[in-house]
Formats: structure tokens, C-alpha cells, sequence
């Protein structure tokens, strides 16, 4: 799908998009010809939307392919404060279907300490992770309607007993990446 959507490009009947790093542009939920679904992660403290990464969406029915890159790594610009051991639930919004990954790592590190398989537009899980800061790296393909193609993007999550429950801006990625 990739090679066809560059074939496209080439010759003038999609479009090619340089992203900055964590910028939105992901409408809010459905997607369209040319944008991917967004990334969302609803907890008990409410619906946080992920920061959009590379994605390639193509539609069918209007002849239409547009691939970005994001610039630089993404961080997430927010954090849902959940508890251990609460179920959230990780969405693709106005995807009718979708599967792919998430990948769980300390804030601002590289080393994936878990991993979600994403089984549909929705999936639950239930966060068995120790108390800190984390990142969760998204890639999935999609289809929604005549739309289908990938997407990637990322949340952020604090796992803590006490904390108050609320979705907020996002800690500065802090050191703490090494061994152990």
C-alpha cells in the first residue's frame, strides 16, 4: 500500500506532508480522505486525545492517497493519571476496525517495558504496570468507510495510587532511562 500511495505522489494524484513533531491535525474522531482516525485513551479521569504521528490514509471511493511524516520523536502533550491495575480502554476514533500495537515505555525513554495488541477499533486493558510515568506508542492500520492505511501516535499515562484522577499536561521527559 505504501509503494501505491507513493506511485500516487509522484505523479500528482495524492500529497505528501512533512508533520512537525506532536502536531494536530487529526480532526476530532472521524476520519476523513485524507486524515487517519485519532488516538484516544479513556480512563476514569476522562478521554485524552494522542499526539498524531506518520500516517498513510487512502480513500477508494474518492481516488485519493496523502501520507505524512512526523518530524523529530513525539512526546505526549498529556498524561491521564490512572490507578494500578484500572482498566482503560485504548481507541482508534471512527475507525469501524483496527489492529495494531501499543507500546508501553518510561517517559521520555526508548526501553518498552510492556506491550498492548490493539484487537479492534477499541481495546481494553487493564494497566499492570509499577507507579511512574509512561508513554504509550500507537501504530495501527485502520478502515472507515472508503478510508483505510495507518497511523501512529502517542499518549501519556501516570500510574499512582494517590494522585488526584484527571487528564494534564504532560511532565517534561526526565532522565531515569538507564539500567534497571
Amino acid at each position: 500500500m505504501v509503494i501505491l500511495l507513493l506511485l500516487l505522489a509522484l505523479f500528482g494524484f495524492g500529497s505528501g506532508v512533512l508533520l512537525d513533531a506532536g502536531s494536530e491535525e487529526s480532526g476530532p474522531g472521524t476520519p476523513s480522505q485524507q486524515r487517519p482516525p485519532a488516538v484516544e485513551l479513556e480512563t476514569a479521569a476522562g478521554t485524552q486525545r494522542g499526539v498524531e504521528g506518520s500516517y498513510c490514509v487512502t480513500d477508494s471511493a474518492a481516488g485519493v492517497g496523502t501520507c505524512a511524516d512526523a518530524a523529530g520523536p513525539i512526546r505526549p502533550r498529556e498524561v491521564s493519571i490512572v490507578r494500578p491495575g484500572e482498566p482503560v480502554v485504548l481507541r482508534l476514533a471512527g475507525a469501524e476496525s483496527a489492529g495494531g500495537t501499543a507500546t508501553v515505555r518510561r517517559l521520555g525513554c526508548e526501553e518498552r517495558v510492556a506491550g498492548v495488541e490493539l484487537a479492534g477499533r477499541e481495546t481494553e486493558w487493564r494497566v499492570e504496570l509499577p507507579e511512574g510515568a509512561y508513554e504509550l506508542a500507537v501504530f495501527a492500520t485502520f478502515a472507515a468507510g472508503s478510508a483505510s492505511g495507518d497511523t501512529s501516535g502517542v499518549l501519556g499515562l501516570v500510574v499512582d495510587a494517590e494522585a488526584p484522577l484527571e487528564v494534564r499536561r504532560a511532565p517534561p521527559p526526565g532522565g531515569g532511562c538507564g539500567a534497571g
